[in-house]
């Protein structure tokens, strides 16, 4: 069953080799060896999400603890580098994670990366001043960019086709929960402890890592020697970096400013060219061919939007009932603390009806839910009750957990074994990339409609309420695009055509 395909383990009799020569096991035999190669696939998922858990948690645990760091650093401008040199380390290194994967294994690159993310981890917390932790920054992103596609395509290759939605929500329920938590943890080390421990509590889990990896992790999955396309990892790996620091500086710098135009239309210059080249090229880095499968198409159009509202939801509510309302860190942290848990609830559903029914139609209740949660967010007002909003947000976290592992599953599902490192790789990119641009754009937008001065706080109301209106366009689209997506009598053939290779085999 290592190859990923439902093995011989569901046949009467499994037919196995034995010193060169054919031999029929037992029924109890072949049960036995079921059973030792599921707990080794959920011993690898620990492993895994050890290194999820880490680089997912890095993206929101430090953003609370500038002003500290600023202060005991002696640091004047320049503090916000410390998150944002970590976020663009980490786009520009996942294009050439599909690469390494493919070139060097599975288990080695995930094993590099994680003693990269942890080392620097370390020497961050130790940094004696702002360049140095900035410098360390760079390198957790380096060192973290490939620890969410490698360890997405272990798991894909690891477990077969009828069973990834289940383990795909187990994976995604810890991707999602360590961002949720990182501000409140944040808060809590920065306050009681210091800031040194938002990175010296990565040491212990990546040395964890390290040790069950080493013991447990088998060089497995799609193996390519081809050589480096260095001119498409310096064009997409740097032009992804620079467009994606123009697009977050164009709030400072003006949208139509002239840095932004200047350092963007470098940017997409350089992305534009990599596109060129990749079609171009014998052995590119990424073969963009992989967008001819229309099912991954979709879902990569579908997770952008859904990721987008995500991002908003997690940014713009906790700033609008802070501002608005004078709601306490802690209260807001309350009132979220519901919808998170309903989204891991929706992931596990969602990952159980994937395996059973097909993406269609969990992933269309689940766009249409965070379709409707967006629209009513949008129409919240000064008096409205705390509990509607807690409502609203709970059906927008329920639908996100219920149609984002369908997305990622289906998606996957779609692409043959030389395509899956570099497919991971980029829905890990779809959802980076996304997130950065919504809080972007509408962080524009609201600012527009709150205007200068000093508005009220109806207009301030009504300047958040816009984003999710936007928002609620978007996620209709994906709704739209979900339909088109296979439903179960698609995820019946996919699996006839697996068994009938199975037995030519």
């Amino acid at each position: 069953d290592s190859d990923g395909r439902r093995g011989v383990t569901s046949l009467p009799d499994a037919t196995i080799m034995a010193g060169g020569r054919p031999v029929t096991a037992s029924p109890q035999t072949t049960q036995n060896m079921s059973d030792d190669t599921d707990r080794y696939r959920w011993l690898v998922m620990a492993v895994v999400l050890i290194g999820t858990l880490m680089v997912t948690l890095d993206t929101t645990i430090v953003n609370i603890a500038l002003p500290r760091i600023r202060a005991d650093l002696h640091a004047g401008t320049g503090i916000e580098w410390v998150v944002t040199s970590y976020l663009l380390a980490v786009a520009a290194s996942q294009p050439a994670t599909g690469w390494l994967a493919d070139r060097f294994g599975r288990r080695r690159v995930f094993l590099w990366s994680l003693a990269a993310f942890t080392a620097a981890s370390l020497s961050a917390a130790l940094a004696p001043n702002l360049a140095a932790l900035i410098g360390f920054r760079i390198l957790q992103g380096f060192g973290g960019g490939a620890l969410v596609p490698v360890g997405m395509a272990i798991v894909v290759e690891l477990f077969p086709a009828e069973r990834r939605g289940r383990a795909m929500s187990v994976w995604g329920v810890a991707s999602m929960a360590a961002p949720a938590i990182g501000p409140t943890l944040g808060g809590y080390l920065v306050t009681e402890v210091n800031w040194h421990w938002l990175f010296l509590i990565n040491v212990p889990m990546g040395s964890l890592g390290l040790f069950l990896g080493l013991r447990l992790l088998r060089d497995s999955g799609y193996r390519n020697n081809r050589r480096l396309d260095t001119l498409g990892l310096l064009l997409g790996g740097i032009g992804l970096a620079v467009t994606l620091f123009a697009v977050t500086k164009a709030n400072d710098w003006g949208w139509v400013g002239g840095r932004t135009l200047l350092v963007g239309g470098i940017g997409v210059a350089m992305l534009i060219g990599f596109g060129v080249h990749e079609r171009r090229c014998d052995e590119p880095m990424i073969d963009l061919a992989i967008f001819q499968q229309r099912v991954f198409s979709l879902a990569m159009i579908i997770t952008l939007f859904i990721t987008a509202a995500q991002y908003t939801r997690l940014v713009f509510v906790p700033l609008e009932l802070e501002t608005v309302r004078g709601y306490t860190a802690f209260h807001v942290g309350l009132l979220l603390t519901p919808q998170a848990l309903i989204t891991a609830v929706g992931m596990m559903i969602g990952g159980n009806l994937v395996d059973r029914i097909g993406a269609r139609l969990p992933v269309m209740i689940g766009a249409g839910m965070m379709c409707l949660a967006a629209v009513s967010i949008s129409r919240i007002g000064l008096h409205t009750s705390p509990v509607l909003i807690v409502a609203a947000l709970c059906l927008q976290g329920g639908g996100f957990g219920l149609c984002a592992m369908p997305t990622t599953v289906v998606a996957m599902n779609t692409l043959p074994p030389h395509w899956v490192a570099q497919g991971a790789a980029l829905r890990s990119l779809n959802s980076q990339v996304s997130g950065a641009i919504a809080i972007s754009v509408l962080s524009a937008l609201v600012a527009a409609r709150m205007g200068g001065g000093h508005p009220s706080l109806t207009h301030q109301q009504g300047a958040y309420d816009s984003a999710f209106l936007v928002v609620s366009i978007g996620l209709f689209v994906a709704c739209v695009f979900a339909f088109f997506l296979p439903g179960r009598a698609v995820r019946r053939a996919h699996d006839r055509a697996e068994d009938a290779a199975l037995l030519l085999d």
